[in-house]
């Protein structure tokens, strides 16, 4: 399992990040003082370095900071804080606070995986339709969802490259799309999938308004879940959420 080290001196910021890179798969360290950090940017073996500003530009902090990320080829994201500026000459990237979940999501993909998602997804089932040029709507549960395309569970025999148009109920925004989109592949029912039936979908041609509906769907749920197991204490605050 891959090792975040989270280091802030932001408890409220920490408790809200922490589980949501869990979520996604990470085993994550965190570090509130200067101490806590330069032990485990010593003795841990690092993926990922999500540190505060106020940390990067410590002058205690500079020497190591420049061994790790050169021996160890780290990568950096900077977390922005106030009254603090990125001064230093590390290779690394500053995100905003309060922090936007798919920028978050898209810089850990692009700089820890070796064969990156390109897209935040949620997992759910939804009630969904689609239909191709001849048919009528067939109505299927939607069990993947992000801002390029979806997962249907369904029966119905389709091939990789079929046109279909799509209708996704935004349950709970009071906002329906209906998007075209592309069969990008199909699920064959085996036993090495438990017998599990459907197909990938790409969408085509979307309006920005539909992908800023489908993004604050997308986002409201994914922190819904994470929220779900967690004990209250993170701040909902310290993200970007969109109104």
């Amino acid at each position: 399992m891959k090792c975040l080290l989270l280091a802030d001196n932001r408890p409220q910021l920490t408790a809200t990040l922490e589980p949501i890179l869990k979520h996604w798969g990470y085993r994550v360290i965190t570090a509130s003082d200067v101490e806590r950090l330069k032990a485990f940017l010593n003795e841990s073996n690092l993926s990922l370095l999500i540190i505060g500003e106020e940390f990067l530009n410590n002058p205690q902090l500079s020497p190591l900071l420049k061994q790790v990320a050169q021996e160890k080829e780290l990568p950096i994201m900077a977390l922005q804080q106030e009254h603090c500026s990125s001064k230093t000459d590390l290779p690394c990237e500053t995100l905003e606070v309060p922090v936007d979940v798919f920028a978050l999501f898209s810089f850990i993909q692009r700089h820890v995986e070796k064969h990156p998602r390109q897209n935040l997804r949620l997992r759910l089932q939804l009630p969904g339709m689609y239909r191709t040029k001849d048919d009528g709507y067939i109505l299927a549960d939607v069990l993947s969802l992000s801002t390029q395309g979806l997962f249907f569970k369904t029966s119905h025999r389709l091939k990789q490259g079929d046109r279909l148009n799509v209708v996704i109920p935004l349950l709970g925004h009071c906002q329906e799309l209906e998007i075209d989109a592309t069969v990008l592949y199909v699920i064959e029912p085996l036993a090495t999938n438990n017998y599990m039936q459907g197909l990938g979908v790409g969408f085509e041609d979307m309006t920005a308004e539909q992908k800023d509906h489908l993004q604050k769907y997308i986002e409201h749920h994914f922190l819904n879940q994470i929220a779900a197991h967690q004990d209250g204490t993170e701040d909902p605050s310290t993200l970007r959420t969109r109104n």
